[in-house]
């Protein structure tokens, strides 16, 4: 199987950055990406910065507009419920996989980031928390074999909600967020799949964690 060439690999690296700039909130829903600023920020010629920007065009991350250039994706209302519909269907599916690899050493490094997030809600900026937040996720679909699946689930999570800062309106759902995290640790440590699978359905949707049946 022929590798990709560095030019390719240089793009989808810049797209990536990109993408985690607009996951974590540095780069706003709905704002307009100016190229020169762009070309800055990430250190990039024009060319490339194109070819990444249209990477992410194409995955619904940021928008083209003609004639008046790239713009982060702004979901709607509805878009909005839709893209929280097929993230619940796409990540408690994934829970099975993550349940079965996970180790003793990522159960250390996801506590870690939980505590990282919660350090962040009661000391740190909006960014942080995001910056954390994003951390914890992207770990914790490490532990998906299934790379395709993983894969989708990070684009439908730059795509929608969880990728907003304004996510998180009242300390109370961040608390609630924060408590979701280390629920999950105990379901992966408990090898409970089916138990994951409720808490990351609430977890998506800001619905309360079902209590453990006696």
């Amino acid at each position: 199987m022929a590798k990709p060439d560095k030019e390719q690999e240089d793009n989808q690296s810049l797209a990536e950055r990109i993408a985690l700039d607009i996951n974590i909130g540095v780069l706003r829903h709905g704002e307009w990406l100016k190229q020169s600023d762009l070309e800055r920020r990430y250190g990039s010629n024009r060319f490339s910065l194109r070819r990444a920007l249209d990477e992410l065009a194409t995955k619904r991350i940021v928008e083209y507009r003609p004639n008046r250039g790239y713009q982060v994706f702004e979901p709607d209302p509805e878009q909005r419920a839709e893209i929280r519909e097929v993230r619940t269907l796409l990540e408690c599916h994934a829970a099975p996989s993550m349940v079965e690899n996970v180790s003793d050493e990522d159960l250390a490094d996801l506590q870690k980031l939980a505590e990282r997030f919660q350090e962040a809600i009661y000391n740190g900026t909006v960014l942080e928390q995001n910056e954390a937040n994003v951390a914890f996720h992207m770990a914790l679909l490490e532990l998906c074999s299934n790379k395709a699946l993983a894969e989708l689930i990070k684009e439908y999570r730059q795509r929608g909600p969880a990728a907003l800062v304004s996510r998180w309106q009242t300390f109370t759902q961040l608390e609630k967020a924060n408590r979701d995290h280390f629920l999950m640790i105990e379901a992966l440590k408990n090898r409970d799949a089916s138990r994951l699978r409720l808490i990351i359905e609430a977890h998506i949707n800001q619905n309360e964690v079902p209590e453990q049946p006696n």
